[in-house]
């Protein structure tokens, strides 16, 4: 989408304000954006997630690929966190989820924007969906911090906090401070998941064996690539 690609580059310079005017004007040009009556997903796998886990895809409007609302709506937002305006960039992160409910940069980002506000008790419930959803090995290593961040700023159970701190240092600098082991058992014994979620892992050789049988190699290496990380990532945290 040409004007996705324009409003990246003006961000990527830095003119929030331009950016700002320019998605701006591009909703009232187009009014039928601004009514969230619709979705949007980046690949079949989002579309297999949102089926499984939140409602039937095929009984919801769903966006054509070139029609990423949810891009433009969190740039929209990025824009307006750089703007200073915390308020404006809720607002319109929350419309790209709203879009794209499984979409795990965007539950990121909502992270990231309530540490900004001080508000961190609203992590916890965003932290679970990214554990639900996500297939990308840095925002799951990520997630661990978020989670210890919302317990220690709400005094919830500074034990688990203590793990997940001293786990996701561990993944992040490859130094253990204590023994990681003793994170991974803790974990085990609570449910807390390590690695990718299994419902994923399975979605992934699904839609791997689809695509094998309609004989589209390209789509299979894409989902295959993704399974490998993941799969080598959950190996290797299950086995500290």
């Amino acid at each position: 989408m040409e004007f996705l690609e324009e409003i990246i580059n003006m961000l990527n310079k830095g003119n929030f304000e331009d950016v700002i005017t320019k998605i701006s004007n591009f909703l009232d040009e187009n009014p039928h954006y601004k009514t969230i009556d619709y979705y949007h997903f980046a690949n079949p796998l989002e579309e297999l997630m949102f089926s499984e886990n939140i409602e039937d895809i095929n009984k919801v409007n769903v966006l054509g690929m070139d029609e990423p609302l949810e891009e433009i709506y969190t740039i929209y937002s990025i824009a307006y966190l750089n703007t200073g305006k915390l308020d404006k960039a809720e607002k319109y992160l929350k419309i790209a989820n709203q879009i794209n409910p499984v979409s795990d940069s965007i539950l990121m980002r909502l992270c990231e924007l309530y540490q900004t506000k001080n508000e961190e008790e609203k992590l916890k419930d965003l932290t679970c969906d990214i554990f639900k959803y996500s297939y990308n090995v840095e925002i799951l290593i990520s997630n661990y911090f978020k989670l210890a961040d919302y317990l220690y700023h709400t005094n919830k159970n500074i034990e688990l906090y203590n793990h997940l701190f001293n786990f996701f240092m561990f993944l992040k600098s490859g130094e253990e401070q204590k023994p990681v082991s003793e994170d991974v058992e803790y974990f085990k014994k609570n449910n807390i998941q390590l690695g990718a979620n299994p419902e994923i892992i399975m979605m992934l050789m699904y839609l791997m064996d689809v695509y094998n049988e309609q004989d589209m190699p390209n789509s299979v290496e894409f989902f295959k690539n993704i399974l490998d990380e993941l799969s080598e990532f959950t190996k290797y945290v299950n086995h500290l």
